[in-house]
């Protein structure tokens, strides 16, 4: 083994591993496999009003919670009078996110409080679900109480943070499981819990994890609660700073929450035009907005909206300093009507951007594989905040904005190797991990999983300048085939530099 073994322990990788876990690029897809709605589903402008109304027309959900689930129908209450008066600087029909039990005057039918209890009680929530529901109807395959109800939702209240692996799959998704087979007309949705403040090793996160690998491996629906309150509006991530539902967080690693991102954006954003105030229970407005955000986008996939139908599915924005200015790189999944691509910049998030790209940079058109892209700004200020969004421009002149993402260019050496990012991400079975070793050095090449543990260690050797390629067929060091969920792959050099990039493995 090389003694870059013993720079860079398993331990120093896991640490440095939480620092990457969320680098600033798009998530994947809101619905990859199974339907998962987490904080990239929490811009409401992209719902179609169509989406919305058919959501209203079909759906006759029952909803059962306690204080902490209050927070979307809290923030689905305020959410009315916010669209109605422009928030967002949407102009949609008065009313159109109204809702209450019985769907009356073309509302949302919701019944809010349908079950006592939430799923932290076990059996009280499986045996509070049968009662509100009825014997089955194998004519309807719903209940046959309440026999409109096609759709059931239940929240945590700070219960999974108890759970083991074992007593999460007794007392949870066994049973939710168990229903969907008894009700089979019915749409159950899975739900994690509440930031604790306990971080990214403590038990809430892995058991909310393996709530997501459920839903992801068995093509189940979930609403992330705690993935959604994890994310600014901004897509800065807080998961690996003791984050609370409050969302009070650790701005320095020092152990104490000090700082809290929901006040600090709601203060630096227009009330009424960027966020609105609400009743949020055991948290802040901005975050009950964000919940409901993301169960209206839940409502509209559950009508039939197809999420993945918008024009460009964008998984990644980076930017980068070069010798030549700053690089921006992006990916699309898949492209509908796609025309091509301009560059926006600005020296300021929230002001005005101008185009910087003097022609557009042509797209696929309609694409179902993956497409990368490139831009360099050759013209960035050394030392000055920058900020770019890219326009995406549709066949029949409509656009879209993706972005922002931030970078101060400053000119540097060049590190020994450039990791690109895996092809295909997310990967079935398979992927390729490429990059450029500038010069001649030994190498280690690992891939982990969330908890810091090495699953494969695929390259320990010294190596030559030039592009490399390694295979990865989805197995570990036992030549076992590993399951799906997020996983990480460090490139490490004898020089003492290195990368991490995230990948998905879904099946």
């Amino acid at each position: 083994m090389l003694a870059i073994k013993s720079i860079y322990s398993r331990f120093l990788f896991f640490l440095f591993l939480l620092i990457v876990m969320h680098d600033a690029f798009f998530q994947t897809p809101c619905a990859a496999q199974g339907t998962i709605i987490d904080h990239t589903c929490t811009d409401i402008t992209q719902i179609p009003e169509s989406a919305i109304n058919q959501a209203k027309a079909t759906l006759h959900i029952a909803y059962g919670h306690t204080s902490h689930g209050s927070q979307l129908t809290t923030g689905m209450t305020g959410l009315v009078g916010f669209v109605n008066n422009g928030g967002l600087g949407l102009d949609l029909a008065e009313d159109i996110f109204e809702w209450n039990n019985g769907g009356t005057g073309g509302a949302l039918d919701l019944h809010d409080y349908a079950m006592s209890g939430d799923c932290g009680y076990y059996p009280d929530w499986v045996n509070n679900t049968l009662s509100y529901l009825g014997e089955p109807d194998p004519a309807t395959g719903r209940g046959t109480n309440h026999s409109d109800v096609n759709v059931i939702i239940w929240s945590w209240c700070g219960q999974v943070s108890s759970r083991t692996e074992q007593t999460m799959i007794d007392t949870y998704l066994d049973p939710m499981s168990e229903l969907e087979e008894d009700y089979p007309n019915i749409q159950f949705v899975y739900m994690t819990g509440h930031a604790d403040g306990t971080g990214e090793t403590g038990n809430l996160h892995l058991r909310n994890q393996q709530i997501r690998n459920y839903c992801i491996d068995n093509d189940k629906i979930l609403y992330d609660f705690y993935d959604i309150e994890c994310y600014d509006p901004d897509d800065v991530y807080y998961g690996d700073k003791r984050v609370n539902d409050n969302c009070d967080y650790d701005s320095d690693s020092n152990g104490s929450r000090d700082r809290n991102w929901a006040t600090d954006w709601q203060g630096s954003h227009t009330e009424n035009v960027d966020w609105y105030s609400c009743s949020s229970a055991h948290s802040q407005p901005l975050n009950a907005n964000r919940k409901a955000y993301g169960a209206w986008w839940l409502w509209a996939v559950l009508g039939g909206w197809d999420d993945q139908s918008l024009g460009v599915q964008m998984t990644q924005l980076n930017a980068t300093a070069i010798p030549q200015g700053i690089l921006l790189t992006w990916r699309t999944e898949s492209e509908t009507d796609c025309a091509g691509f301009h560059v926006w910049r600005s020296a300021c998030e929230e002001s005005a951007y101008e185009r910087i790209s003097t022609v557009i940079i042509p797209g696929n058109g309609n694409a179902s594989l993956s497409h990368q892209y490139q831009y360099i700004d050759r013209y960035a200020s050394e030392g000055i905040d920058t900020w770019y969004k890219i326009e995406e421009i549709s066949t029949n002149g409509s656009s879209q904005f993706y972005g922002p993402v931030y970078l101060q260019w400053v000119l540097q050496e060049p590190g020994p190797f450039v990791l690109d990012q895996n092809h295909p991400n997310p990967f079935n079975a398979s992927t390729t991990l490429s990059f450029t070793l500038h010069t001649k050095g030994a190498l280690q090449l690992d891939i982990y999983d969330t908890t810091g543990q090495l699953v494969r260690n695929l390259i320990d050797r010294e190596m030559g300048a030039g592009n490399h390629r390694i295979f990865w067929d989805g197995k570990d060091m036992q030549n076992r085939t590993v399951s799906s969920g997020i996983y990480f792959y460090g490139l490490f050099h004898s020089s003492g530099y290195k990368e991490v990039k995230r990948m998905m493995l879904l099946k």
